[in-house]
């Protein structure tokens, strides 16, 4: 947040106290007086008058005055029942009002711009990207992100990338490509294993998940997080491969059936409200220690869905949660400007969280790259190549608090993070219970080794399951 806005602040602290106090997991209220859109600046006057801006030409997407960026995500979803599109893509609106209301960015207006990968149409939004007028690629979050990476880093298009998160370690060791906290690389953050392993070793030691046989990103992915939680401890007795859309009371009978304590799941959110669904009706008596269900049940829409079924699900976020936003100024900006864009549409979640985060790591490296608050400043010089180059030297990054601290440069998240358990429709914290605090022990840190160049192939032999159905 601008540090010239005191008073706006004040408010927005006042206003988060009120919402806090109401405990219904719906976006907190935040009413601002209206304000004026500063006059942009530079950080740092120059001693001489600045040369008349070139015309950019060899610059795609950027002008004198405007910068043009492109948010790839999967609006079509192909029947997967979306998975956090709109609220990465609502966060990214929202980041752009924010520069733009605060100063501009290299003395530019930013304007952003959707492409829709389909799910399975990421090389076609690269292609649109890489031939149309965009100077970066922020936000994005689409499943299948390592198709058309040639062309992304081919000479002539080579644009600066800062993904809200990746699916793929190729596209997160692109030369171009940044992630404010990349928690799924080589090095995963592993808190979440080390975290149930110590409050449940008996639900770790007969733990429970499932592999989508259908996307290879959706299998590498489950492959990854089976040996990450190994390394912690985990045992899984029952990780069956299952079809993309299966029979879900097969399932619930499966799993039910199984000796499984706990459940990780890694899959679309929505789908396991169709699976608590089907474990009520064929088996209303079984229980778990506890399901874990990462970051992807973090979101309002899947709360009121699932209902009273979502009771007693956690999620584990690698950032500070909406819960927390009196300790967090950036919270209540992004919760500011999606309010003030959306009203009562508007639309938070963790992948929304991670999207803002990826705006701010693009405008460090923006602002490194034109020297601002710097008597160098000279927002003329920006190019493509000078952001990438200002990108590789961010190794210490905390996303303005949202985060602990991490080294996009280097591929190395950061270590820190929270678990909330849903009560009544509410998250509640539940490790570490002091609202601003995360566990930043640097032991959740954990290298891949076996899959960490795993293509599609069911790496961990599944056990006994269901037969995928078509």
């Amino acid at each position: 947040m601008t540090p010239s806005r005191p008073r706006l602040l004040a408010l927005l602290v006042l206003s988060a106290l009120l919402a806090a106090a109401c405990a219904a997991p719906v976006l907190p209220e935040i009413v601002l007086p209206p304000t004026e859109v500063p006059t942009a600046v530079p950080t740092s006057t120059p001693s001489v008058v600045a040369p008349t801006p070139p015309p950019y030409e060899d610059e795609p997407g950027l002008t004198a005055d405007t910068m043009r960026i492109a948010v790839i995500v999967d609006v079509d979803t192909l029947d997967l029942r979306g998975d956090g599109s709109e609220p990465v893509w609502q966060a990214m609106q929202a980041w752009a009002r924010s520069v733009n209301e605060n100063g501009r960015l290299a003395n530019r207006f930013v304007s952003v711009e959707l492409v829709d990968a389909a799910i399975l149409r990421s090389a076609d939004a690269i292609d649109k990207v890489c031939n149309g007028d965009f100077f970066a690629i922020v936000g994005s979050a689409s499943l299948i992100d390592d198709e058309g990476l040639d062309q992304l880093q081919a000479r002539d298009c080579a644009l600066p990338d800062f993904p809200a998160r990746v699916t793929s370690l190729a596209r997160l060791d692109s030369a171009t490509t940044f992630v404010s906290n990349p928690i799924n690389g080589s090095i995963w953050n592993a808190g979440f294993a080390r975290y149930f392993a110590n409050a449940y070793p008996e639900g770790v030691a007969a733990a429970g998940t499932m592999l989508v046989d259908a996307l290879a990103p959706l299998v590498i992915a489950g492959e990854q997080m089976i040996e990450v939680a190994s390394q912690e401890g985990y045992e899984f007795v029952y990780n069956p491969f299952v079809d993309i859309h299966p029979d879900f009371e097969l399932v619930a009978g499966e799993l039910a059936g199984s000796t499984a304590r706990s459940l990780t799941w890694r899959n679309n959110a929505r789908d396991l409200i169709d699976l608590l669904v089907a474990l009520d009706t064929v088996a209303p008596d079984r229980t778990f220690d506890f399901i874990d269900c990462g970051q992807r049940c973090y979101d309002p829409a899947w709360v009121e869905e699932a209902g009273d079924l979502g009771d007693g699900v956690s999620v584990w976020l690698p950032t500070l949660p909406i819960e927390d936003l009196v300790a967090n100024a950036e919270l209540i900006e992004y919760l500011h400007y999606l309010q003030d864009l959306f009203g009562d549409d508007a639309h938070w979640s963790a992948m929304g969280i991670a999207a803002w985060s990826a705006g701010l790591l693009f405008q460090e490296a923006v602002n490194g790259a034109v020297g601002a608050g710097t008597a160098a400043y000279d927002p003329t010089s920006l190019t493509r190549a000078s952001v990438v180059e200002a990108a590789k030297t961010i190794t210490e990054w905390d996303a303005h608090g949202l985060q602990g601290v991490a080294n996009p440069a280097e591929r190395i998240p950061s270590p820190c993070f929270v678990v909330l358990t849903l009560s009544q429709g509410s998250w509640e914290r539940t490790y570490p219970s002091r609202s601003g605090t995360q566990d930043c022990s640097e032991a959740n840190l954990v290298e891949l080794e076996v899959t960490a160049g795993a293509s599609a192939g069911p790496l961990p032999t599944p056990t006994a399951g269901p037969t995928p159905t078509g």
